[in-house]
This record gives C-alpha cells, structure tokens and sequence, in this order.
C-alpha cells in the first residue's frame, strides 16, 4: 500500500530562533546603552522581553470568540494632547500618560489571539524598504556621531533633527497626537484583520 502523498503546505513554516522585531529591540536597547541612555536601554530590553514572552503565549482557539476591545477615539487624542500641551516634556504627567498608553496598547493586543503569519502584500515591500532605510541613516549617523565625540552638524542623526522642534509645546502636543492616532489605528486595523481571518 503506497503511502499517501505529501506537499509542502503539509508541513509546518520552520520558526526563527528569534523574530526580527526582537532582535531589532535588543539591537537598540545595546546602543542606547553605549550611547549613555541607560534608561532607554532598559526600556527596549523590557520591550523586548515582553515581545519574547507575548510570542510563546498561545491563545486558544476558544480566544477568538471573544469580542474585540472598544478602542477610545479623538477623547484619547485630545487628551493626550492636551497634557502635553499643559505640561510639556520630561515631567511626571507626561511620563505617566505616555506609560499608560505603552501598558493599555500592550494589554489589548495580548488579550487577543495572535494571526498565523501571511504572505506580504506587495505594497508592504515599499513601507520595509523605507524603514530600513530609515534605520540605516540612523546607523550610520549614530556611529559617525559616536566617533566625531558627539552631535555632528554634517550628518545629526534623526532624532538630533526632530528634538528642537519638540521643545515647542504646540508641536510636542501635535506629534504626541498623530502618535497616538497613528497607534489606534494600528490595533483597529489588526482587530479588523482577526475578525476576518
């Protein structure tokens, strides 16, 4: 009796030892650290020790049939908005608002069931090959700084550019805003995609 026969898609995607966003956070979290910032070191590595232990908890399948989480909308906007508006940067209303947006986004996408992994649409290669561009310059300028002693005029990394800008408060409330925007659509668009999957 001949065995049945076997095809690819029988067998299961091997699994990296570890994923690229883990990888990428520890990457970050080691420059930090060398660039003096021990404390946004510490954030990625938490970050991505987090990721870690959210990529190993399977749900069940039981998971998917509870509902999704109702999402907040311009009220979460406005208000975060407006304390850093009222308060500005590097102050304790501002590092608690930012935290507990941080701990509410990681909340709701644990309690929701991870998506097996889908091919990349053809439009996601354009958005890849941005942010790594992006990360390249940041590379780049991140070394070149770090061999010129510090801040260089010829090629400041991103965050060199963006930070005097961030010390109007009408701008800190702007960027604050489409960050948060930027990020509830982010979990609307995978809760959409749980749901029709």
């Amino acid at each position: 009796m001949a065995a049945p026969e076997r095809h690819v898609a029988d067998y299961p995607a091997p699994r990296p030892a570890v994923d690229l966003p883990i990888a990428a956070l520890l990457i970050a979290s080691l420059a930090h650290w060398i660039r003096g910032a021990p404390a946004d070191s510490v954030i990625f590595f938490a970050a991505a020790i987090l990721l870690l232990f959210t990529e190993r908890h399977a749900g069940a399948a039981d998971d998917l049939l509870v509902p999704a989480t109702r999402l907040p909308g311009a009220s979460l906007i406005i208000a975060v908005a407006l304390v850093a508006l009222v308060f500005g940067r590097q102050t304790v209303p501002m590092f608690l608002a930012v935290t507990a947006i941080g701990v509410g986004a990681l909340v709701v996408e644990w309690r929701d069931p991870s998506l097996p992994s889908q091919p990349v649409p053809r439009r996601g290669w354009l958005w890849v090959a941005l942010a790594i561009s992006w990360c390249l310059w940041e590379l780049i300028s991140f070394v070149y700084e770090q061999a010129a002693g510090g801040l260089s005029l010829t090629h400041p990394t991103m965050s060199d550019l963006v930070d005097p800008m961030l010390d109007n408060r009408v701008v800190q409330a702007l960027a604050l805003g489409v960050w948060v925007a930027a990020g509830l659509a982010m979990l609307r668009a995978a809760a959409e995609a749980r749901r029709t999957a």
